[in-house]
């Protein structure tokens, strides 16, 4: 008897634990019955329920009590997926619902062509958000890489300056493209470089002075011009570190992406 009420004891104080941390998560509850739980980017499209909010992926509506909801938005950043949250009444909800249930249902024909356009769309401003004269990496859909400095974006185009060439890529057969977001400055080595680069320039300048013997004053002329050949070598070498630094961003496509971009 006594290891029965032990149990039912232990039965009872899980139970009421189990109600305890229901009741401290908040629920999730739908905007309509034409969305459900989960706003997807096709839905925020046709019912224009987030068109402030760039990139948007997916949306979920919590109740978090006192008339109180949360919404928890995911949206593409520069190829990431990051979270904003924000909050509404319950009457500023019940306004978005009714909004969105006075609208047609979303059919299947309208998802395709939605998809289609914010492929296109996020791709596009992805693209036109990295700085011109850019180092980056283009794998092509057929395997080939191409590597150089991004000129432009233009008719679809991915204009690259290599080496020896311009080379013109449609974005539908950009497999990937490895880029850096931003190019962090690192001010503490910038000093140090130009004094390194100017010294090595007057070095090399004395060596030349040796070798030739020239007048005393070609001499300091020899010496000034490498010290300008120098420090202009040292401010290409900071930009070099400064984008060698930079952390790699890397967004690839599926090759039905990719066809969603060529039609």
């Amino acid at each position: 008897m006594l290891l029965l009420n032990r149990n039912f004891t232990f039965f009872l104080s899980y139970i009421l634990i189990l109600a305890s941390l229901s009741a401290q998560t908040p629920d999730i509850i739908p905007l309509s019955k034409k969305v459900g739980l989960t706003v997807d980017a096709e839905e925020n499209v046709f019912f224009r329920i987030f068109p402030d909010i760039d990139g948007f992926y997916s949306a979920q509506f919590y109740d978090v009590g006192k008339n109180n909801i949360i919404i928890q938005i995911v949206f593409i950043e520069f190829s990431q997926r990051s979270v904003r949250r924000r909050s509404l009444t319950m009457r500023e909800f019940i306004e978005l619902q009714q909004r969105v249930d006075l609208q047609p249902h979303i059919t299947t024909h309208d998802r395709e062509g939605i998809s289609n356009n914010l492929t296109y769309l996020t791709t596009i401003n992805i693209l036109e958000s990295i700085p011109p004269d850019q180092f980056i990496i283009i794998k092509h859909r057929t395997g080939k890489k191409v590597r150089g400095a991004l000129i432009g974006v233009e008719k679809r185009q991915l204009r690259i300056q290599t080496p020896i060439s311009v080379e013109k890529i449609p974005i539908w057969d950009m497999a990937s493209i490895t880029y850096r977001k931003n190019i962090r400055e690192l001010p503490k080595l910038k000093g140090f470089l130009y004094a390194l680069s100017a010294l090595g320039g007057v070095i090399l300048a004395e060596l030349w002075n040796e070798q030739t013997r020239p007048r005393i004053d070609q001499v300091w002329h020899f010496r000034f011009i490498g010290t300008v050949l120098g420090m202009l070598v040292g401010a290409e070498a900071y930009e070099a570190v400064n984008i060698i630094s930079s952390p790699k961003t890397f967004l690839a496509l599926t090759p039905e992406e990719m066809d969603k971009l060529k039609n």
